[in-house]
């Protein structure tokens, strides 16, 4: 039987057709859905476009809209941040717009705010998400926009998270307070730690914040390579809340590294989903109990140049032994560390110059306490 090579040479790209059809079928059908779709909406004679990524079993979802710097865009953006495996965790839409006017934010640009607007009420009407549950965050000139449309959309965005950048409104009164949550670094290249810091005491005017804050440093407390400094300002107006997160050397980036700093994206969801426009909230000023006994939380007070530590319970000889070889750190309201001491008998000394407020970080073990320390 002789067998017609010519043939069978020619009948192999038809199969070979069909199966790369079939392959490219599938990237499609499943793999595209998953890095996002863009969209376009026409803004004042303007394509606009944006990057969608909404995972399945969505129902009535919150919605983050998560905005690139100067010269980036939605993808890299997107790239970057890594929201997306965070939005199939927790389940919420997250959706990267490209900035109209060349990779670059109009701060006061009609097109900008129409364009930001008009992607909301797109994913209301698309997806049903929950309209007290609506976020922006952004990196630099992203941030810049995450003020503006706290400043603006109040009543929209229920809570902000900015990166690497300051607010540049000098006129901003938002019709409610407004949680926010901002991150930078002390060698940012752009920007001096000032300008940060004035941002964040003008936040703190717009939500009615007590002015001493809760630190952690480092944060997370049980990382001890962490170059993170943590203040929660709160609770504000309203039950909002002011967070910063200050990076002793870090630069002009959206910080990734869990090794010495923090994942932001990770963070920053932690923050924003916590506010919702409804009033329902949840604090993060949780009292850090013992690990073995998570009833157990402490308080301390002044006297007379001592710092006596209370509500610290019982080991199971009846003695106050789980800080008996534990150490405490004082820290002032700028986060630097004033004072290293070892506990005995629940209290250690502290000498104070003038009247303050201090926080004291307490370690025994595995341990892990806070307190603050009121000096009178």
């Amino acid at each position: 039987m002789s067998i017609n090579k010519t043939n069978s040479y020619y009948q192999m790209p038809r199969n070979g057709f069909l199966f790369f059809s079939f392959i490219f079928s599938f990237i499609f059908a499943n793999i595209i859905p998953v890095l996002g779709q863009t969209q376009t909406i026409k803004i004042n004679g303007v394509n606009c476009t944006y990057i969608v990524h909404a995972p399945s079993g969505l129902i009535n979802p919150p919605l983050l809209l998560n905005m690139h710097g100067q010269g980036g865009t939605a993808a890299g953006q997107q790239s970057v941040t890594k929201f997306d495996a965070i939005a199939d965790r927790e389940k919420f839409i997250v959706v990267y717009p490209n900035a109209p006017a060349n990779q670059s934010w109009v701060y006061s640009g009609a097109t900008e705010f129409a364009f930001l607007l008009a992607i909301v009420d797109t994913m209301k009407a698309k997806y049903n998400i929950d309209k007290n549950r609506i976020y922006s965050s952004g990196f630099s000139q992203g941030g810049v926009m995450s003020y503006n449309l706290a400043c603006r959309y109040a009543n929209t965005f229920a809570a902000i998270a900015p990166t690497s950048q300051y607010i540049m409104d000098s006129v901003c009164k938002p019709s409610r307070p407004v949680p926010m949550r901002l991150v930078f670094g002390t060698k940012d290249f752009d920007k001096t730690t000032s300008h940060f810091l004035e941002a964040a005491a003008k936040w703190l005017k717009i939500d009615s914040c007590p002015t001493v804050p809760v630190v952690t440093r480092p944060y997370p407390s049980n990382h001890p390579n962490s170059l993170v400094t943590r203040l929660v300002y709160g609770p504000c107006a309203q039950g909002t809340e002011v967070m910063v997160d200050t990076i002793v050397s870090g630069t002009h980036q959206w910080q990734m590294d869990t090794s010495t700093m923090i994942n932001n994206s990770e963070e920053t969801w932690a923050f924003l989903k916590r506010f919702s426009l409804s009033g329902k909230t949840t604090s993060s000023q949780k009292k850090i109990s013992d690990s073995r006994n998570p009833t157990m939380t402490i308080s301390a007070s002044y006297s007379l140049g001592a710092v006596h530590l209370r509500g610290i319970g019982e080991n199971s000889n009846g003695e106050n032994g789980i800080l008996e070889k534990g150490i405490a750190r004082v820290y002032d309201t700028r986060g630097i560390l004033v004072l290293t001491s070892v506990i005995n008998q629940g209290q250690f000394f502290f000498k104070s110059e003038s009247r303050d407020v201090y926080t004291v970080m307490i370690s025994s073990k595995e341990s892990y306490f806070t307190a603050r320390i009121v000096v009178p």
